[in-house]
C-alpha cells in the first residue's frame, strides 16, 4: 500500500509540474505576443497592463512550484515596469530580454543554484533613475535589498538610492527577504526596524547567523531615538539610518563605511 501511495504521489507531482510548465509557457507566449503588438501599435496602457499581469502570474507560479529563478526574474520585471516613467528607445529590447530569460530558465532541465541565480538576476535590465542621464549619474553594479512594509516609504527611499546610481530590490515581507538574500546575494540589506513577524533587527541577526549571508552588510531604518533599547540587539557593525531629512547624510556615510561607492 505504501508503494502504491508513493507511486501516486510521484504521478501527481509530475502532472502538477507538467501543468505548471504548460501554464508558464502560455504566459511567456502571451508576453511575446504583447511585445509584438507594442512594437506595431505603441506602448498602450492596456497592452502594458496585460504584459504586467502575465509576469505577475509567473512570479506566483514560480514560487508555488519551486522555480525561484522564475519568481526572481518576474519580480525584477515588475520593478522595472514600476520604475518606467515613460517609454524609451531601449524599453522594447529590455522587456524582450526579461521574456527571453524567463523562457530560457523554464526550458532548463535543472534549475540554477543560488550563486547562478544571483548572477542571472543582476544581469537583467534595470532603470536606475530616468530623471537623470547616464552622464549625470554613475551607474554602479551595486545591489541593495530594501525591506519595508510601508509602500510610501519604500518608494521614496528607493528613489533616493537609485538617484545615487544603485540598483534596488524592494520587498515588504521579511521572511521573503530572507529567502531573497540567500539567492540574490545583495551588496547590502537595508530594512525597517518595525515589521510584523520578524522585525528588522531579527532579520539582520538571522542573516548574520547564516554562513552564505553573514558577510553581507546590513543597515536598519528607523525614525526612533538612536538610543532605543532595540538597537542593543543589532549585530556588530550594523549601520543605523534615520528616515526623513537625515536619510541622505546617513546613507552617504553607510556607502562610505561599506565601500559601496
Amino acid at each position: 500500500m505504501v508503494k502504491v501511495i508513493g507511486a501516486n504521489a510521484d504521478e501527481l507531482a509530475q502532472r502538477d509540474e507538467l501543468e505548471f510548465r504548460d501554464e508558464a509557457t502560455q504566459h511567456i507566449a502571451e508576453m511575446n505576443r504583447l511585445l509584438d503588438e507594442i512594437a506595431t501599435q505603441g506602448p498602450q496602457d492596456s497592452l502594458l497592463e496585460d504584459f504586467r499581469r502575465h509576469g505577475h502570474e509567473l512570479q506566483g507560479a514560480g514560487r508555488s512550484f519551486g522555480y525561484p529563478v522564475l519568481t526572481m526574474i518576474a519580480h525584477r520585471l515588475g520593478t522595472y515596469l514600476d520604475d518606467m516613467n515613460e517609454w524609451q528607445a531601449r524599453s522594447q529590447a529590455d522587456l524582450q530580454t526579461f521574456v527571453d530569460k524567463l523562457g530560457e530558465m523554464l526550458e532548463r532541465r535543472t534549475q540554477p543554484v543560488d550563486e547562478e541565480i544571483a548572477s542571472i538576476v543582476r544581469a537583467l535590465p534595470s532603470i536606475i533613475n530616468q530623471s537623470f542621464s547616464e552622464n549625470d549619474v554613475e551607474i554602479r553594479n551595486v545591489e541593495i535589498l530594501l525591506v519595508t512594509p510601508a509602500r510610501a516609504v519604500a518608494k521614496l527611499i528607493a528613489q533616493q538610492i537609485k538617484a545615487c546610481g544603485f540598483r534596488v530590490t524592494t520587498l515588504a515581507d521579511p521572511v521573503e527577504a530572507l529567502a531573497m538574500t540567500l539567492r540574490l546575494r545583495p551588496d547590502m540589506v537595508l530594512t525597517s526596524q518595525v515589521m510584523s513577524g520578524l522585525n528588522g533587527v531579527d532579520l539582520l541577526r538571522a542573516l548574520k547567523a547564516i554562513e552564505v549571508t553573514e558577510k553581507i552588510p546590513g543597515a536598519v531604518l528607523t525614525s526612533q531615538d538612536l538610543a532605543a533599547a532595540a538597537f542593543s540587539r543589532l549585530p556588530e557593525g550594523t549601520a543605523i539610518i534615520r528616515t526623513g531629512g537625515n536619510f541622505a547624510d546617513d546613507f552617504a556615510k553607510v556607502v562610505t563605511q561599506y565601500g559601496l561607492g
